[in-house]
């Protein structure tokens, strides 16, 4: 491209604005920077500690495009000396990756989880040894690269900043291996599903982390750099965030998303569609000094989602006489709350306790939460009659050990029970001992359909009373 732009003033220009159109890395949705020690070494009397460093980027496979993500290898690296102005780097350096990861698409929350979706995204690493020569300042590293998905909501103009992503190496003798996410960060997370994602990580050194959400750091303002040789050594601008939006309130939740500082886990529940650009900051504590902050920045995309959500069991439909109680039993759920309260000894208990003086249908809603935050709500229906009877299903499906029978409540007699076809032709009748209607007639199978009853018993006051209905049959 060089040779055919010099010729004419006016290519030269097109061929400037091609290159850095095509280079502007809008695939690059996410990226951190690890370092690992590796022992000390000397040489010509000098002492040098070796660290093998590790960039890593997360590439939008599905929607960047190939040329941008082509020329994300080699990545360029800056390590500086942690003193002084930090313009002139101890080492500048370009590294091809080493390792190219598919980052699974399916999505787990507390409440359920999805099945794999269509996405693509690929988790880059960089990884080079360095002998840093021992100091007591320590040292930055730095990558960068502009600029960043135009469809971010919560920053200002995203599309014209780009990324730095940076840690320190603490200085000399504190030695140091720097702490490591343990999880992917999650491609989507649904709305209105509540979010419990584990951002925590681990360290080799045994070193106390602590965690919070942070600025996400700026670059290349103007996209007149896409890719900067070296990268600067800062101090780093950060982004812009958009009101009510700010890099410790970087989403938009009810409750609100937040991190918890001891564990690493982000919660709450997204409100509202989009893409966000969040910033997680794991601190480091050795003997209640901070020596180094690993962070890690990545794109949230809240969406709507199809999961298998959260749902309580508010127990079995039940039948009771007027006048007598039950003792309902919720499960599946960490707490409870049931309306209307007619009735019921409390609302707030999983296991109430409901006296019906009166007869009546009553249908109950539980509202369950999960140990996780999850939220569901379930139904129970309680039919009261005023007398003890006989209660007939509504459907009835025949196989060798299923039969059609009325049920009884307590200290009733059937006399006989009778079963006829939409023709009034009577195709079972049985008493108090047999087993009820298999679905047949005179060892012929009756069609599906509706199909009616009547029903002979005696009650608990010692009435005789007869009943009507109908049952369709199910093949």
């Amino acid at each position: 491209m060089k040779h055919y732009c010099t010729r004419h003033r006016i290519l030269f220009l097109l061929c400037l604005l091609l290159s850095v159109f095509t280079a502007r890395a809008s695939h690059v949705v996410g990226g951190e920077t690890t370092y690992t020690y590796l022992g000390d070494s000397t040489s010509g009397g000098l002492s040098y500690s070796k660290y093998r460093i590790s960039i890593s980027i997360y590439e939008d496979c599905q929607n960047g495009q190939p040329e941008a993500i082509a020329e994300d290898d080699p990545a360029y690296i800056g390590i500086y000396t942690a003193s002084g102005s930090l313009t002139h780097p101890f080492i500048s350096d370009s590294i091809f990756h080493t390792s190219a990861v598919s980052v699974p698409s399916s999505f787990t929350t507390a409440c359920g989880s999805s099945a794999p979706l269509t996405t693509c995204l690929i988790k880059k690493t960089f990884t080079k040894t360095y002998a840093l020569l021992a100091n007591t300042s320590g040292y930055l590293v730095s990558y960068q690269r502009c600029c960043r998905n135009g469809s971010i909501v919560n920053i200002l103009n995203p599309d014209q900043n780009g990324c730095t992503y940076s840690c320190k190496i603490p200085p000399s003798p504190t030695y140091n291996n720097s702490a490591v996410f343990i999880n992917y960060p999650p491609q989507i997370i649904c709305r209105g599903l509540p979010l419990h994602y584990d951002h925590s990580a681990t360290d080799a050194d045994g070193d106390s982390l602590s965690y919070s959400f942070h600025a996400a750091l700026n670059c290349c303002e103007g996209a007149s750099t896409v890719k900067p040789f070296p990268p600067l050594g800062g101090p780093f601008d950060s982004v812009t965030y958009i009101s009510p939006f700010t890099s410790g309130a970087p989403m938009s939740g009810s409750p609100a998303i937040t991190i918890d500082p001891v564990t690493g886990i982000i919660t709450g529940t997204p409100n509202a569609i989009g893409r966000y650009l969040v910033t997680v900051y794991c601190y480091e504590w050795r003997a209640g000094t901070l020596i180094n902050a690993t962070s890690r920045e990545f794109q949230f995309v809240t969406t709507d989602c199809s999961a298998d959500t959260y749902h309580p069991f508010a127990g079995n439909d039940t039948a009771i006489l007027e006048g007598d109680s039950i003792h309902f039993a919720a499960t599946d759920g960490a707490s409870f709350t049931w309306s209307p309260g007619t009735y019921l000894s409390s609302t707030t208990i999983a296991d109430p306790v409901g006296h019906f003086p009166v007869a009546g249908r009553f249908t109950y809603t539980v509202h369950g939460i999960s140990d996780s935050g999850c939220v569901g709500d379930d139904i129970i229906n309680v039919s009261v009659y005023p007398y003890a009877q006989y209660i007939v299903p509504t459907g009835f499906s025949p196989h060798a050990t299923t039969y059609l029978a009325p049920i009884p409540m307590k200290n009733v007699v059937l006399s006989r029970f009778k079963i006829f076809n939409r023709k009034g032709n009577m195709v079972y009748s049985g008493g108090q001992n047999d087993p009820g209607w298999d679905g047949t007639y005179n060892g012929t199978r009756q069609d599906a359909g509706t199909y009616f009853w009547e029903l002979e018993y005696t009650d608990n006051n010692g009435k005789s009373r007869l009943e009507k209905g109908d049952v369709t049959l199910i093949r």
